[in-house]
């Protein structure tokens, strides 16, 4: 999803989806990006900060590095992060309190602080272990560093980056250094879109329905089954049916057991797969079928895949239909020995999933697929477990012969697919287009990590998540491509080589036919939208026809927002798509949001609720379903 859909992760952590690697072996552009940690630290001094320890080291041999940060103004605390691409990484030495080390995808670790560690006379101390590989000549080690200002915001807070040239025993010793790496000044708009969103005249109470899930990405209503049941997917693998009137949940369908372990970094880190998403067909009263979106171990045979030979996915999207005996029953269960796979494809990296499963009014089902992860759509770039692979020479989203970067259209209950187990409607946009996928409804997308139709229009609306600059809203329609790689919202997008990718108003040979949002905004306003839905429900008679969305973080300090589109009915079929300002709710009783937002959801009368936990991760107890209620 989240990353940011970029691929964000805490704080604490890394920004993956930006890049990944602070202690580097033989690599020459820092994967954080041009502005490294200062990708979301802002404002206050800049520290100085330095890197030292051996510089010709033997394989295999376990050495200490201190990296100390001077702060300034009123900036008296600190923090470090520290990866690794070659060589172990580990906490130690004798300034490593206030360090842990998280174990990642192949063995990979990182090293980040727990807490923000005081200054002593202006300097703060860390130390670290790395134990040199087997075999190398020269490696670069470096460090990012922020000084921070005490607030548990990243505004404020500024970071700089330290190298260290380290060489091993009988190989050329390189030229040592301790200070700083000036970075260049980055290509492309620094803020795309200058207007700032304020808050509207729609003044919105947060009323918490149910809590203790774990992180809620999706809710909805059941056709036939009484309104007051919201079936909500939890992303660690339980969907609840939650009687809103009373916050009382039952576990309707577990699928832990086959979700791929989540934790980028170890259990309760950072991840965008898990389970995702569900949908209730349209004839659930009487057929009880239902269909789920999940990550899983890639040990099945694939329908589809982008993996080139020799390299292994991180692990697959799976759509299976289940069956409910029942289905109208309060206590009613899906029978878990009824699972039939319905698709499988394989996943390069393990972020920009989409996940979103809906039905049409025309009863077919719709899903959204991102680009595949990792960053800017192609391959070669560094990341956790390596250079990306799987995005090809042209990358996902533009290539109709690829099945990611894609909204489908399905029918579920179909057998004209390759694998026979799903119809391709004969009214798909590219059926008869020759090297392209049938199953294709839409093209040109990031991560449309949640979609929804609107039920009075039928028109298609969904949140696609942007990479270093821009978040977008689009209403999708039949064949449309909607930019990316050539364009991340309305701007055209550079993908800058191995070096971050960057968003200008320098048109590339970009094609004429490409669809731009309806929405947007920058990353001065968050970094990851969470797509929601037109409000169609009877309480906020003036937000009728209105879209609601939000934002996962402002900063990845669970500083989530709510927000709707200025104006109604952007989409009125027949005429041509409008463009809508975006204002935020005013929240009433609170002064923010106050938590992440992970998804949206919207119950059988047409209220829609915030979906939020306190971790802004697939761990822990803190996860709420908010209902969206007029103030009093």
């Amino acid at each position: 999803m989240i990353n940011a859909i970029r691929l964000l992760l805490a704080m604490l952590l890394l920004a993956v989806a930006s890049r990944a690697d602070a202690l580097s072996g033989g690599i020459t552009t820092l994967s954080f990006g041009v502005n490294g940690c200062n990708e979301c630290h802002s404002g206050g001094t800049v520290p100085t900060v330095t890197l030292s320890g051996p510089t010709v080291v033997a394989p295999d041999s376990v050495n200490e590095y201190t990296f100390q940060i001077t702060n300034g103004g009123a900036q008296t605390l600190a923090g470090l992060n520290v990866s690794a691409l070659i060589g172990v990484l580990a906490t130690g030495g004798a300034n490593a309190t206030d360090t842990q080390t998280m174990s990642g995808t192949g063995g990979r670790a990182e090293v980040t602080h727990t807490m923000a560690k005081p200054a002593v006379s202006g300097t703060t101390t860390f130390s670290f272990l790395w134990t040199a590989p087997s075999s190398f000549t020269n490696v670069s080690l470096e460090a990012w560093g922020n000084s921070v200002n005490g607030n548990f915001s990243t505004s404020g807070d500024r970071a700089a980056h330290a190298s260290l040239l380290v060489s091993a025993i009988g190989a050329p010793t390189p030229t040592s250094s301790a200070t700083p790496t000036p970075l260049s000044t980055p290509p492309g708009l620094a803020n795309p879109l200058r207007p700032r969103i304020r808050a509207g005249h729609q003044k919105v109470v947060l009323t918490s329905v149910a809590t203790g899930l774990v992180a809620p990405v999706w809710a909805t209503g059941a056709p036939g089954v009484d309104p007051k049941f919201l079936f909500t997917v939890d992303q660690t693998g339980v969907l609840w049916r939650v009687d809103v009137t009373n916050g009382t949940k039952s576990v309707f369908l577990d699928v832990t057991a086959r979700v791929i372990p989540l934790g980028v970094f170890g259990p309760g880190t950072y991840d965008e797969r898990g389970f995702l998403g569900v949908a209730f067909d349209p004839a659930y009263a009487t057929n009880g079928l239902i269909y789920t979106f999940t990550s899983e171990p890639a040990t099945g045979t694939p329908d589809f895949t982008t993996i080139p030979s020799g390299s292994m996915p991180d692990c697959q999207s799976v759509i299976t239909e289940w069956h409910v005996p029942n289905p109208t029953d309060a206590g009613a269960t899906v029978d878990t020995g009824s699972a039939r796979e319905v698709l499988r494809l394989d996943k390069p990296q393990f972020n920009h999933n989409g996940g979103a499963l809906v039905f049409g009014s025309d009863g077919f089902l719709y899903v959204s697929l991102g680009d595949g992860g990792g960053a800017d759509d192609q391959d070669g770039q560094p990341f956790i477990a390596g250079p990306t692979v799987g995005h090809g020479p042209t990358g996902n989203g533009q290539n109709l012969g690829a099945i990611l970067g894609k909204i489908l259209r399905i029918d579920p209950h179909g057998t004209n697919s390759a694998n026979g187990k799903y119809g391709i409607p004969a009214t798909n946009p590219f059926v008869a287009t020759s090297g392209a996928l049938g199953e294709v409804w839409a093209y040109g997308l990031r991560n449309p990590f949640r979609f929804s139709f609107d039920p009075a229009t039928h028109a298609l609306y969904a949140g696609d998540v942007g990479q270093n600059s821009v978040e977008e809203v689009d209403v999708i329609t039949a064949g449309g491509n909607y930019g990316w790689k050539f364009k991340e919202g309305k701007f055209f997008f550079h993908d800058n080589g191995v070096g971050a990718g960057y968003v200008d108003h320098v048109n590339n040979g970009v094609p004429t036919n490409l669809i731009d949002p309806i929405a947007e905004y920058d990353h001065d306003e968050g970094l990851a939208v969470i797509g929601g839905f037109v409000y169609r429900g009877t309480t906020f008679p003036r937000l009728v026809g209105h879209y609601v969305f939000g934002e996962f973080a402002r900063t990845f300090n669970n500083d989530g927002r709510l927000f709707y589109l200025a104006k109604r009915d952007v989409f009125v079929p027949g005429h041509k798509l409008r463009r809508s300002r975006i204002f935020e709710f005013r929240y009433v009783g609170q002064t923010t949001f106050g938590m992440s937002l992970l998804g949206m959801g919207r119950d059988a009368n047409g209220e829609i609720y915030a979906l939020a936990n306190s971790t802004g991760t697939p761990g822990g107890t803190t996860g709420v379903i908010l209902k969206l209620t007029p103030a009093p």
